[in-house]
């Protein structure tokens, strides 16, 4: 079925300005200096009738696989949550059974001292990840 659809903007087209205007809170302050934003786009429907449960996983999977490529490639992924998918799917006039689940910005990485200060904060504090205890609901 192959539900997973991308809006590809590359960064001075028009469409890349329309995906960012979109953005919201910490996005929007730095992600007008990534090369390529992608919207990525789930079709929650299978045909007139039925809708497909797992559109949004194939989509996750599509995008995982891309920023493993990316990665790969040399270059780096940033997932972003904080968007008005509302206002995308107006830009670009889509249909009702189709809904942004993330956006995506692509591109070499930047210097964090171009960042605010705030935002510098962020991106060089160390990360951590949530202990697998916690992750496992059952580890029989």
């Amino acid at each position: 079925m192959q539900p997973a659809r991308f809006i590809v903007a590359r960064r001075g087209s028009a469409s890349f300005a329309k995906i960012n205007d979109a953005l919201m809170g910490f996005n929007k302050a730095w992600a007008d200096t990534a090369s390529v934003l992608i919207a990525s786009v789930a079709k929650l429907s299978i045909d007139e009738t039925r809708e497909n449960p797992w559109a949004r996983y194939d989509l996750g999977q599509a995008v995982a696989h891309l920023s493993i490529q990316a990665q790969h490639d040399g270059l780096h992924t940033h997932q972003m949550g904080g968007f008005d998918g509302a206002a995308i799917a107006a830009a670009f006039n889509l249909t009702e059974d189709q809904t942004v689940v993330t956006v995506t910005a692509l591109g070499v990485l930047g210097n964090a001292d171009d960042l605010t200060a705030e935002l510098r904060e962020r991106e060089v504090a160390p990360r951590s990840c949530k202990p697998l205890t916690e992750l496992l609901l059952v580890n029989d």
